[in-house]
């Protein structure tokens, strides 16, 4: 063997990382990636389902939901979702808090013990109009199965964390654009360690495109599908007028995690009547939903909404739509209704930006859509990369058009999660809580300090 090809002593890969492929390990993990990404395509598949069938039993939204064009009797809906909810988290003895998406994958382990109940929480919160996403449920499905099988068989804690990974990259396979979205999203959330990045992303990848090439065929579409925008061309002046949009997300994605904050503290008292306080919550969101039915859900069909009609409804309408889907999701959050808070985020980041080409329509509204869709979540979550390849994939709008949403990401993620402030406020936050109560479950993922 020759000295460009020998690997190194004490395992570490050779230069041309042949030794990566070679190795029985790295192969054990490929063939486990496989059977997740077949397993978690199919589990995905149910979920989704329920929660759609779920919605599209009870509600059925106009073609332009205006104010009030909601049906009162969605009420009863909603609380008696929030009555199922409290007396299942109370029969499963679920914790009062549990952690984030976001916090999960920083830690690289889900405990599996709790999965199956939390998953069939989310599955009601979401099928009864609870405007929250799928993406907590279906990430701990994913990083549960990795984590408990790694476990059963005693695997190391490197291994360990690679499978969980893996689960979660493919449990995302079928929710996202792209299976290629759904690995670089877990690894740049996740930041595994350099030794184990390789093997990591190929694991990932694999069981992302396993359970992409499973999912799709059956179910038609990924959970988070097209939208549809102008065409626009690009211009200088666009890269100026993407500060100002990249500001706004980050004052919006700032009043997201102050009003979940806020909406713990005052339900801390209820936390040990699951059933009333999740009683209280769906009332309260489904009035909302009833003044405003867009505020319900995810928000990711009612998007397509948001674009086409966006200026028949007029900027007053979207920008009453963006807070109050902000009010819903701090109410679902503090009330023990469970999901995540990522896709709700690029609703508000999308449904602002069609508000903002309204009030200025010399603003393209492709470039004001794309630039707040993935600039809201920015502001929030330490992925700028992957939330600009989740713009450039969902909205196509093209590939210099996205200069200035990058400016926008950039903007809004250096203004609230890069200085730190979104890090301090959230250490705050929890100092006085932990000497009154648990914050609820699935708050608002705290910014990861790079």
């Amino acid at each position: 063997m020759s000295e460009q090809t020998r690997a190194p002593r004490g395992g570490e890969p050779a230069p041309d990382g042949g030794a990566l492929t070679r190795s029985a390990g790295f192969w054990r993990l490929m063939r486990t990636a496989v059977v997740f990404g077949v397993v978690l395509a199919f589990a995905a598949l149910a979920f989704l389902w329920v929660v759609d069938a779920g919605t599209k039993l009870w509600f059925t939204l106009p073609e332009n939901p205006g104010w009030w064009d909601g049906k009162l009797w969605w009420v009863a809906v909603t609380a008696g979702a929030g009555v199922l909810v409290g007396c299942l988290r109370r029969l499963t003895r679920l914790p009062p808090k549990l952690q984030g998406t976001v916090e999960e994958l920083q830690e690289q382990r889900v405990e599996p013990s709790t999965v199956l109940q939390a998953v069939a929480v989310s599955a009601v919160s979401l099928a009864g109009g609870a405007s929250l996403g799928p993406e907590d449920a279906l990430g701990k499905l994913g990083g549960g199965l990795g984590t408990w099988v790694s476990e059963r068989k005693k695997l190391d804690e490197s291994t360990c964390a690679t499978n969980t990974l893996t689960g979660m990259s493919g449990s995302y396979g079928g929710m996202l654009s792209s299976p290629i979205l759904a690995s670089i999203l877990t690894l740049e959330l996740a930041r595994p360690r350099a030794e184990r990045f390789g093997e990591t992303l190929v694991a990932g990848l694999l069981s992302a495109s396993v359970a992409f090439a499973v999912y799709f065929p059956i179910a038609g579409s990924t959970f988070v599908g097209l939208y549809a925008l102008p065409s626009f061309s690009y211009e200088d002046w666009q890269l100026l007028a993407a500060v100002p949009l990249g500001l706004v997300a980050a004052v919006l994605a700032l009043v997201t995690v102050v009003a979940a904050a806020l909406m713990t503290r005052l339900t801390a008292r209820l936390e040990r009547r699951p059933i009333l306080r999740a009683t209280i919550g769906g009332v309260a969101f489904g009035l909302v939903g009833v003044a405003l039915p867009l505020t319900l859900f995810t928000g990711t069909d009612q998007l397509d909404t948001v674009i086409h009609d966006g200026a028949t409804l007029g900027a007053g309408l979207l920008i009453a739509v963006v807070f109050a889907k902000i009010l819903v999701f701090a109410l679902c959050e503090a009330t023990g209704f469970i999901g995540g808070p990522f896709l709700v985020m690029l609703f508000i980041g999308g449904t602002a930006g069609t508000a903002a080409h309204v009030l200025v329509p010399g603003l393209p509204p492709g470039l004001a859509f794309t630039a707040m869709f993935a600039a809201v979540p920015a502001a929030v979550v330490a992925a700028p990369f992957s939330l600009l390849l989740l713009g450039a994939l969902t909205t196509q709008i093209g590939t210099l058009q996205m200069a200035p949403v990058a400016i926008a990401v950039l903007t809004a993620y250096l203004a609230l999660s890069g200085t730190g402030l979104l890090t301090s406020l959230a250490n705050r936050a929890r100092k006085p809580a932990t000497s009154t109560a648990t914050p609820a479950t699935g708050s608002a993922p705290a910014a990861r300090t790079p």
